[in-house]
């Protein structure tokens, strides 16, 4: 069955897309950080999570957070947010729903929402894989469509 000409170009086709060219083209800015409470490592951010928080590079971004999910979250948010994100998942949940500032390149703060899920990463341990909207836009885009 593996030798298939039709099974071949399935997988060729799947393994077409490289991670790179996934995460860079998909409509939304998304990071993956340790899924640890004591240890929240910022492991990647792709492009578009870059340009909607100002960072110039993926080395910045990791300086100016000193590489912490916590570094991202407004100051007097940071234990109501991680709490709730904790809670979410320690019921049971492996996705997490939270709407908070997060804290751009150039110290200002951002309106997102947070959608989080953890995973378990054979290299890593659990991470959670992070997509965030922008709230404002959201609001612009999605409330006159779903309103009636």
């Amino acid at each position: 069955m593996s030798y298939s000409k039709k099974l071949q170009s399935v997988v060729r086709k799947q393994l077409g897309f490289a991670l790179r060219d996934i995460s860079e083209h998909l409509p939304g800015a998304f990071i993956i950080y340790r899924a640890d409470k004591e240890d929240d490592e910022l492991f990647y951010a792709n492009h578009e999570f870059l340009s909607m928080t100002g960072y110039q590079s993926m080395d910045e971004f990791f300086r100016l957070t000193n590489k912490s999910f916590h570094n991202l979250i407004r100051e007097d948010e940071q234990q109501q947010i991680e709490a709730s994100i904790w809670e979410q998942i320690d019921s049971g949940n492996e996705n997490d729903y939270i709407h908070f500032h997060l804290r751009k390149a150039d110290g200002s703060y951002l309106s997102v929402l947070d959608h989080g899920r953890i995973v378990e990463s054979p290299q890593y341990g659990k991470v959670f894989y992070v997509l965030f909207m922008d709230w404002e836009d959201m609001h612009i885009h999605y409330s006159d469509k779903f309103s009636g």
